[in-house]
C-alpha cells in the first residue's frame, strides 16, 4: 500500500498555489516547484532560451558566486537537486533529509527568486545544451517521434532546429524568458514529507518569495491532423523501428485513462498478451509494445511501437490489426479483464513507497489541472472498468483518429507505404 499521507492545497497571499503533503514518520522531504515556462513559451527563434534557463538554474545566485559553490552548499548533507524543461513546463526538484528542510527551502528561494545570469555561465551552458541535443541524433525512437509529431501538425521544433537556435541566443533572451515565466501566479509547488509541525513555517517562507505576481500562462492547445507515412531512411539499420500513432482531439478523463491502460495490458503488456505475447511465440518480434496518453493540450494518443525485421513486418502488422478488430467486436473475455485489473491493483499496492513517488503522483496532475487526484481513488477506478468502457474507447480511436505510420531504418519508401496502406484499411473510416 502507498505510504499514509494527507494532502492539503495551499493558496499563498500572492495567489500562488500548491500542495503540502504530510507523510507521517518519513525521513525525507521532496520539493517540486513548477512553472509554465517550457519551450511553448519561448520565442521560436531563440527557443532554447528555456533550456538554457533550466541549465543555469541552481547556479549563480545571490550569495553564491559560482554554480560550484552553490552545489557544494546544497549537497553537503546529502541533498540532491535537478531541473527539467519540457514543452509546457519547467520544474525544479530536490530531496533532502527532514533535518535540513529549512536550509534547503532557503536555497530554493535564492536560486529561483534571486538568480544571477552571467555571460560566462551562458557560454558554458550553450556548449552543454548543444552536446545534449547532438547526442540525441542516435536516439532513433526520439528522432522518429519528433518526425511523427511534426507530420501530425505539431509546430514544436525538432532537435536539429533546436540546435540552430542556440548560437543566436543572447543573455537578454534568457533573462526575458525568466521574467515572463517566473511569476507567482504561474508557479505551482509541492512540498512532501513529515511536515505537519512545520506547515505554518513552510507557508511563511513561501509567502516571502519575491517574484512578480504575474498571471497563470495558458496551456497551448494542439490539434492533430492525419498525415501520409513518415519515412526516415537509415542505411545502417537492418530492422524497422516503427510507430503507429492514433490521436483524437480531446482529453481523456482519468477513468478513461485507466480503461486504456487495461487495453494496453491485454494487447501488449505481458509475454502472454494477445499481440506481443503471440509475436514472441511466433518468433517474429523481439520487442514491441503500446501506450496511451492524454494531455490538457486537447490531444489524446494511442500508439504501437517496436522493432521488427523487414521480412516479419507484414505478419506483425496484420496481427496488430487482427487483434484490434477483435476488440472492436467486443471480443474481450472477463478473464482477460480481471487479469488486467489484478495487474493494475498490484501496481497500486507497490506505488507510493517513497515520499518522492507520492509527490510525483500528485504533481503530475495538479501542475496541469489545478486539481488534486487522490491516490487512494485508483483502486475504485480500476475495479469499475468494464469491457464496454474499453470497446467504446477503442472504437472512438479507430473510427475518429488522426493518424500516421512512421518508420526509421533501411526499408524503402515502397515497403513502408505498403504497411501504411495496410493500416489504412483499418483507420481510414473516420465517422462523418
Amino acid at each position: 500500500m502507498p505510504l499514509k499521507h494527507i494532502v492539503e492545497e495551499i493558496t499563498l497571499n500572492s495567489g500562488a498555489k500548491g500542495l503540502i503533503i504530510d507523510v507521517p514518520d518519513s525521513t525525507v522531504v521532496s520539493y517540486d516547484i513548477g512553472f509554465r515556462a517550457g519551450y511553448d513559451y519561448a520565442e521560436p527563434l531563440v527557443q532554447q532560451s528555456a533550456h538554457l534557463l533550466e541549465h543555469m538554474a541552481f547556479g549563480v545566485s545571490d550569495g553564491f558566486e559560482t554554480a560550484e559553490v552553490f552545489s557544494q552548499e546544497f549537497t553537503k548533507n546529502g541533498a540532491h537537486r535537478g531541473a527539467t524543461t519540457y514543452d509546457r513546463g519547467m520544474s525544479y526538484g530536490a530531496e533532502s533529509a527532514v533535518m535540513e528542510w529549512e536550509r534547503i527551502m532557503d536555497l530554493f528561494q535564492a536560486a529561483i527568486t534571486r538568480p544571477i545570469f552571467t555571460q560566462k555561465t551562458l557560454d558554458s551552458e550553450k556548449g552543454n545544451v548543444r552536446e545534449e541535443l547532438v547526442s540525441q541524433a542516435d536516439n532513433h525512437s526520439r528522432v522518429l517521434y519528433q518526425h511523427i509529431q511534426r507530420a501530425l501538425g505539431s509546430k514544436r521544433l525538432m532537435d536539429p532546429e533546436k540546435i540552430e537556435t542556440i548560437e543566436r541566443i543572447q543573455l537578454s533572451d534568457v533573462q526575458n524568458h525568466y521574467r515572463k515565466t517566473h511569476t507567482l501566479k504561474n508557479m505551482r509547488f509541492s512540498i512532501a514529507g513529515d511536515l505537519s509541525k512545520y506547515k505554518d513555517e513552510i507557508i511563511k517562507k513561501l509567502n516571502q518569495w519575491d517574484l512578480p505576481i504575474g498571471d497563470r500562462l495558458p496551456a497551448l492547445e494542439l490539434v492533430s491532423k492525419s498525415s501520409p507515412m513518415v519515412h526516415v531512411y537509415r542505411k545502417d539499420m537492418s530492422n524497422l523501428l516503427f510507430r503507429l500513432q492514433m490521436d483524437i482531439n480531446r482529453e481523456l478523463s482519468n477513468i478513461e485513462n485507466v480503461a486504456m491502460s487495461a487495453l494496453g495490458h491485454i494487447l501488449t503488456g505481458t509475454f502472454h498478451s494477445r499481440i506481443y505475447g503471440k509475436a514472441r511465440s511466433q518468433g517474429i518480434c523481439y520487442n514491441m509494445g503500446s501506450g496511451s496518453s492524454s494531455d490538457i493540450s486537447g490531444v489524446s494518443s494511442w500508439w504501437f511501437y517496436g522493432k521488427v525485421q523487414l521480412e516479419n513486418a507484414d505478419t506483425l502488422f496484420r496481427l496488430i490489426i487482427e487483434q484490434i478488430k477483435k476488440v472492436l467486436d467486443g471480443d474481450i473475455t472477463e478473464e482477460e479483464l480481471d487479469a488486467a485489473k489484478q495487474y493494475a491493483l498490484g501496481g497500486y499496492q507497490m506505488r507510493g513507497q517513497t515520499v518522492s513517488s507520492i509527490s510525483g503522483w500528485y504533481t503530475s496532475y495538479y501542475f496541469g489541472h489545478d486539481e488534486i487526484d487522490p491516490l487512494e481513488s485508483s483502486p475504485d477506478r480500476i475495479k469499475s472498468t468494464t469491457r464496454e468502457d474499453i470497446v467504446k474507447l477503442a472504437k472512438e480511436f479507430i473510427n475518429n483518429c488522426e493518424w500516421t505510420l512512421g518508420g526509421i531504418g533501411n526499408a524503402s519508401s515502397e515497403q513502408l507505404q505498403s504497411h501504411y496502406d495496410l493500416f489504412a484499411t483499418l483507420l481510414n473510416n473516420k465517422d462523418k
